[in-house]
C-alpha cells in the first residue's frame, strides 16, 4: 500500500516544498495549515505519518503532537523546526514526537527519515495496535458520521444502526469508537419523558462545542 503522509506548517511555501519532494518518491501528502483539520486526518486513521511545523501562530507543534499522540498510538508523528538541542529533542519526546527534521530541509534527509520511520509504521501495524484490534473500517467509519449528520437531534443506537442498516452491536461499536476519539458527542436522556433506564444518544459536535439536546 502507498504511504499516506500528512503535514501540517503556517508557512504555505514549505507545504509546497513538502509536496513536491514527496511526489518524487511516490508518496501520497496531505498539506494545511489548520491544526483541526490535520487532527481530523488522524481521527479518521487518513495519515501514516504527520510532519508538524514546531512553531505556529494558533495551536503550537507541542500541543498539535501531543494532540495527535493521544488520537493515536501508531502514528508516526516528526516535528519540523529549526531548532536544535537536547531540550527541544526532551520536550518533542514527553509530547509524543519520534524524530524531528531540522529546517531548511534537504530532500535527502526527508527521505531517508520517511523511508526509516514508514519501516517503523509498518511494524507498529503488525503489533495488532489500536484499528485492528478494534476491526474499525474506514468506509463503515465514515458512514455512520455522514449518517449522525442528518439527524436533527440527538439519536440513538437503535435509530443510527437503521439508517446505516448496520447491525445493533456494529454501530455500537463504531458510535462508541467516534465518541472516544472526540468526533461525536455522547450523552444520557430518557426517551419521550417515560421513567427507566436512561438511553445514550449521539450527535455531532459543532464547532463551537455546543451539543444537541434530547427532549
Amino acid at each position: 500500500m502507498p504511504l499516506h503522509i500528512g503535514a501540517i506548517d503556517d508557512d504555505k511555501s514549505i507545504l509546497y516544498t513538502l509536496e513536491a519532494m514527496a511526489s518524487t518518491e511516490g508518496w501520497r501528502m496531505l498539506t494545511t495549515s489548520e491544526p483541526e483539520e490535520c487532527l481530523d486526518w488522524v481521527r479518521l486513521d487518513e495519515v501514516d505519518i504527520l510532519l508538524v511545523d514546531y512553531h505556529m501562530p494558533v495551536m503550537n507543534g507541542l500541543h498539535v503532537i501531543r494532540k495527535a499522540r493521544e488520537l493515536s498510538s501508531k502514528l508516526v508523528l516528526i516535528a519540523l523546526t529549526v531548532e536544535d538541542g537536547g531540550e527541544l529533542a526532551s520536550k518533542l519526546t514527553l509530547a509524543g514526537a519520534d524524530d524531528f527534521i531540522s529546517k531548511p530541509i534537504r530532500l535527502a534527509d526527508f527521505t531517508a527519515r520517511i523511508r526509516l520511520h514508514e519501516k517503523i509504521f509498518s511494524h507498529r501495524e503488525q503489533l495488532n495496535w489500536e484499528e485492528r484490534k478494534k476491526g474499525v473500517s474506514k468506509d463503515t467509519m465514515r458512514k455512520v458520521l455522514e449518517k449522525i449528520k442528518d439527524f436533527q437531534a440527538p439519536a440513538d443506537c437503535d435509530e443510527i444502526a437503521a439508517a446505516c442498516g448496520l447491525a445493533y452491536v456494529t454501530a455500537h461499536r463504531y458510535l462508541e469508537y467516534l465518541s472516544d476519539r472526540g468526533l461525536i458527542s455522547r450523552s444520557a436522556g430518557v426517551q419521550d419523558g417515560r421513567p427507566g433506564r436512561p438511553k445514550t444518544y449521539y450527535s455531532i459536535i459543532s464547532p463551537s462545542g455546543a451539543q444537541g439536546e434530547k427532549k
